[in-house]
């Protein structure tokens, strides 16, 4: 967003009763459980969430951060971060820093710490990542962290392949042992990866990437969660024209909300708005973070691209299991059977005209 916008952002949340600023230029599904209850902050809460490019709905689509209400909430989201590993380059054309660096940067003025980034890291990178990120709060002075569990039930593969979903389940495994042995702070798990594990209309085709809908739901989760956290009053009521709870209840327990669009004046667009560059210049285009296919798939191939379709068609109810990244005989017939209900030629080929029904780019070599 450009400064004139964030300013926006901030003055409307305000209003209702939170305030949203950003760092920089103006700027539990698979076995987790939640932590240990949370104590009330003896100071007036101030909320950092450090994130990547899941996260970074927040700040891309337009208007979504104005669902993160009740409590003065400081963004740093980046595209490609890692946790404590160099970052990758992102789509906004730099490479950020970390999560440990951006914890830092942002310096001792913070009571609560949200962890929402992970999904360009292995498992080993989070158990390595997760006492320093830490160890580094309680030294800043944070009174709690909040880490978010990964989706797992996706086919998005981080740059450098560094992340899958195989290594996401096994993160939420770390994410919630880790969180068990903390000591010196409250450390809290919150299951954004279960929460929205049945609202896949929520993402882009790669399940880790939030659609308008979903940023928007993802604000309100934060929302609701802090306040529960709180023992505050619920800052959103759960349905239209109702009164919101007091004190709210933790979203992890109650589920979703059943109607985001009713509460917020959500836009459902592809249009995401980015800073570009070091100097940030804001740039809206439609993009659905779709993955690209280099090649058609057939029998006999092996490959990263084999085991994004085989994650995929597992995903819309045609079973690959396990997922490989080889095209054997299994692949062949889930193939088949999505190309006889799409209409297609039943070859057991992911040809173009197939990996286009099931929702990905095609750009041959």
């Amino acid at each position: 967003m450009m400064r004139s916008s964030f300013v926006a952002v901030a003055v409307a949340v305000a209003l209702l009763g939170g305030v949203v600023t950003a760092s920089g230029p103006l700027t539990l599904d698979d076995g987790a459980v939640a932590g240990a209850p949370a104590v009330r902050l003896s100071t007036p809460e101030s909320v950092l969430v450090i994130g990547d490019s899941s996260a970074a709905s927040l700040r891309w689509v337009p208007g979504a951060a104005t669902a993160l209400r009740g409590a003065t909430i400081v963004l740093d989201l980046e595209s490609c971060r890692r946790l404590v590993d160099r970052s990758c380059r992102g789509r906004e054309g730099r490479t950020p820093p970390t999560a440990l660096e951006a914890l830092r940067d942002n310096g001792d003025v913070h009571t609560t710490l949200v962890v929402a980034t992970g999904y360009n890291d292995t498992a080993h990178a989070h158990e390595r990542a997760f006492p320093e990120i830490t160890d580094a709060a309680i030294r800043l002075g944070y009174e709690r962290v909040i880490w978010l569990t990964l989706r797992s039930d996706v086919d998005y593969v981080s740059p450098s392949e560094t992340g899958n979903h195989l290594e996401f389940a096994a993160a939420n495994r770390v994410i919630a042992r880790r969180a068990a042995q903390a000591t010196g702070i409250d450390v809290i798990v919150a299951d954004w990866g279960a929460y929205s594990a049945d609202h896949h209309e929520w993402f882009t085709t790669d399940g880790v990437h939030h659609r308008a809908q979903g940023a928007w739901a993802f604000a309100d989760y934060l929302s609701r969660l802090l306040a529960a956290l709180d023992g505050r009053a619920c800052p959103t009521p759960s349905a239209p024209f109702t009164i919101p709870e007091n004190p709210c209840r933790n979203p992890d327990t109650t589920g979703p909300i059943a109607d985001i669009g009713g509460l917020y004046p959500l836009i459902d667009s592809d249009i995401l708005c980015y800073e570009i560059g070091p100097n940030r210049t804001t740039l809206c285009a439609s993009d659905t973070h779709v993955i690209a296919m280099t090649r058609e798939l057939a029998y006999g191939d092996v490959g990263d691209d084999v085991e994004a379709l085989q994650v995929r068609l597992s995903r819309i109810g045609y079973p690959v299991s396990p997922a490989s990244g080889e095209y054997l005989e299994q692949t062949q017939a889930a193939v088949a059977a999505f190309q006889s209900a799409k209409g297609l030629d039943g070859t057991g080929q992911a040809d173009r005209a197939t990996l286009v029904a099931l929702g990905f780019e095609v750009v041959l070599q």
